[in-house]
């Protein structure tokens, strides 16, 4: 017989937001699984909750995965469990509930603090529309790819960074002019919880002599978009009208490598 999961939120550091609704959930279930046992543990001890805990990271998702589905055809009710905030929002968890959904089981959300919300709402940006982007990449394409899209957006950008890179981060993007007010969040919740705001030089000359630790998220204002194709795109759209290719169909072959809607290309390149 199936049993349920729960896939539980957790504080993102002050345990006074722990709600009933989590308490309850961890006391009714048979097993936690936790990103790191060590921490679940602290929380399972503050709550005086005593459930057998074990780990479920990155490194054993699949295998961990099969033997959750196997412990809830035998009835038992699982609680996952994350660092802070909620699993697989940036964190393990995505593998197996896609398994889960495929074995028909019950799975339900027991929500609670969000560092991506906390920190929208404190930024005072636009809150209409955002768009989440998990940690900014280390290297590589993907992290060029990241200021592309930060540096373009429409909406309001919220991500994470660590303190190792928190510096390097602000330097690429006063390297790469980008002119998005920016508020960095540390520590929220916490005792030491500290607000940054400003431009990307500003925020790098703040930080400068600061040791900075602690979890941070960064929240990016959306960009007064304004499209600027560079010449490569406009020798294409000279070749492609020279072909008889309609602007409409021009506009949506761009778009696919672009950033930019075809509607904005089309916008862009109609009188040309």
């Amino acid at each position: 017989m199936l049993s349920t999961f729960y896939i539980c939120a957790t504080p993102i550091g002050n345990l006074d937001d722990i709600s009933k609704r989590l308490v309850d959930t961890l006391n009714s279930v048979d097993i936690v699984y936790a990103e790191d046992t060590r921490r679940g543990k602290k929380l399972l001890s503050h709550l005086d909750i005593k459930k057998p805990i074990y780990s479920y990271f990155v490194g054993n998702e699949k295998s961990k995965s099969n033997e959750i589905l196997k412990q809830i055809k035998e009835g038992k009710s699982i609680a996952l469990i994350s660092d802070a905030g909620t699993p697989l929002i940036s964190d393990p968890g995505e593998y197996l509930v896609k398994e889960l959904i495929k074995n028909n089981v019950d799975i339900f959300a027991i929500p609670g603090p969000s560092s991506v919300l906390v920190a929208l709402t404190l930024s005072g940006f636009d809150t209409g529309k955002f768009n989440f982007l998990g940690f900014i990449p280390k290297s590589g394409k993907d992290r060029e790819k990241f200021y592309h899209q930060i540096k373009n957006s429409e909406a309001t950008s919220v991500c994470f960074t660590s303190p190792k890179r928190i510096k390097k981060d602000l330097k690429e993007f006063v390297n790469l002019k980008l002119e998005n007010e920016i508020v960095v969040c540390r520590e929220m919740t916490k005792k030491f919880e500290t607000i940054y705001r400003g431009d990307a030089e500003t925020l790098l000359s703040d930080l400068k002599d600061i040791d900075i630790k602690g979890e941070i998220t960064l929240v990016i204002s959306k960009s007064e978009k304004i499209i600027d194709l560079d010449i490569d795109i406009l020798k294409a759209v000279e070749g492609m009208i020279s072909f008889d290719i309609p602007k409409r169909e021009i506009a949506k072959i761009l778009s696919s490598i672009s950033n930019y809607s075809a509607n904005e290309i089309y916008e862009k390149i109609k009188d040309s």
